[in-house]
Formats: C-alpha cells, sequence, structure tokens
C-alpha cells in the first residue's frame, strides 16, 4: 500500500539578490519515511528546510504540508513540526527538563516528557545543565526538545556534525526508533555513509537546484562507471563535473 503523500514542494525558488539559493526545486515526501538531502556547503539545503519549516518564506512556488499551505497557514502546522536546534545556546544555562520545559509552552500539544526524558536514557542528566553535556548528550536533548510537541514531522539539519561514531550511531538509533512510531524525518547532512544506512530516499542538491532524487540503492546502482556508495553519488551529482565545488 502507497504511502500517503504529506509533503508536496512545487516549483520553489528563494533569491538572494542575484543569489539563486533554491530554484525551482520540486518533490513530495511520503508518511513515515527519512527523507535525505545532501550537497555542497551552499547548495540550498539549509535555505530549503526553513522554508519548509515556515521560517523563510520562498519568492515563488507553494509548499503545503497536510495539503495546508506554509507561508499562509504556518501557525496552524507549527504543531505537527518539531526542529532539532543546530546550536543549544539558547538553552545552555538551563538544566535538560527545564530546556524541554521551555520549548513545550510555545505549543497546544503537549508530549510526555517524562516518557521522553526515559526513551533517550536521559533520566541521569535531566538536571544538569545542558552546557554540562557531552556533545552527543547534547544532541539528544535536541533531538528531545523536538519531540515535546509530539510532531509528526521531524526537520533535522547536520544533526550529527562532531559527534564521535559511537554517538552518531546513537543518535540515528534514535531517529530510526522515532521513525518506527510513524514520525516523518527530513535530514539535511554530509555523512554519506549515515545518508546511505538510513535514508529511504535521498535528493540530491547542486547550485539550489535538485538534480536527483531516489532511495540510495538505485542513486548507486545508476552511477556510471559502478560507483559502490553514496559518497560516489555525492561526488558525481553534487560537486561541479569540472572539479570546482559550488559554494
Amino acid at each position: 500500500m502507497d504511502k500517503q503523500t504529506i509533503i508536496q514542494v512545487s516549483s520553489v525558488s528563494k533569491y538572494y539578490g542575484a543569489n539563486r539559493a533554491v530554484d525551482q526545486v520540486s518533490f513530495k515526501v511520503n508518511e513515515g519515511e527519512i527523507f535525505g538531502i545532501i550537497g555542497t556547503h551552499g547548495a540550498g539545503k539549509t535555505t530549503l528546510l526553513e522554508m519548509l519549516m515556515g521560517i523563510r518564506m520562498p519568492d515563488r512556488g507553494s509548499i503545503r504540508i497536510y495539503g495546508h499551505d506554509v507561508v499562509l497557514e504556518a501557525e496552524r502546522l507549527k504543531e505537527d513540526i518539531g526542529i532539532h536546534l543546530q546550536s543549544t545556546t539558547l538553552v545552555d544555562k538551563m538544566n535538560v527538563r527545564e530546556a524541554m520545559e521551555m520549548f513545550q509552552g510555545f505549543y497546544k500539544r503537549k508530549n510526555n516528557l517524562d516518557r521522553i526524558i526515559e526513551q533517550f536514557g536521559l533520566s541521569p542528566y535531566s538536571d544538569k545543565l545542558v552546557k554540562r553535556l557531552s556533545g552527543g548528550w547534547r544532541q539528544r536533548t535536541a533531538l528531545a526538545i523536538a519531540l515535546v510537541n509530539d510532531p509528526k514531522i521531524i526537520f533535522l539539519d547536520e544533526p550529527t556534525t562532531g559527534l564521535d561514531p559511537q554517538a552518531k550511531r546513537d543518535y540515528w538509533a534514535l531517529l530510526q526508533l522515532l521513525k518506527q512510531q510513524g514520525k516523518t524525518i527530513i535530514v539535511a547532512s554530509h555523512d554519506m555513509e549515515e545518508i546511505q544506512r538510513n535514508c529511504d530516499r535521498v535528493s540530491v542538491m547542486r547550485k539550489g537546484e535538485f538534480v536527483t532524487c531516489d532511495n540510495p540503492s538505485t542513486l548507486i546502482a545508476q552511477l556510471p562507471g559502478g560507483g559502490m556508495t553514496m559518497e560516489a553519488v555525492y561526488m558525481h551529482h553534487a560537486v561541479e563535473m569540472d572539479g570546482s565545488v559550488s559554494v
């Protein structure tokens, strides 16, 4: 049975003067999948995520989530969206529980904080200041904060940057658990091994455009010369053919 399409992006563009940060991008995301976005720095990944989250307005095109316009119905849609903070600076001087309680106050829908804390193994750290946590536990806390409103969709921008291999594996194990619970996850990452292992589909951005989108195994199989990894997909599609990189 086909999964329901819950995000529909149609010919979306965002310009900053002459810079085409996102240019005529169209795609859909299905319920319950992990959808990856890869590309070089400056390819437009973060700008695209910010438009999906309603933080930035597209200059052209439309974004609909559950049939609702992200721009016109941003307040209504925020209850369905969870955002992993790239930086924990805002909550560094709070303990884990205080940070979760503060962000939960922004929403009408409330998730069970005790259940999240237990599920994420945060019980021993719930009374500790966020700034005192290791990188891996800070990222767990950031993901826990993204769940305080029990969102249906979670947006992640480079969530495991700087983490050691074990912390990365632990983080992705949590994401797989959330997927099993029916969450839809959109993640931008430069870690091709993570993307290959965990994503149902992956889109490649270059200079603000989507150049290809499919499941990892298909993207790899379609490479000329028989590439074997998502790293090869990245080099073939995301990096300029003359060897330069878009910035």
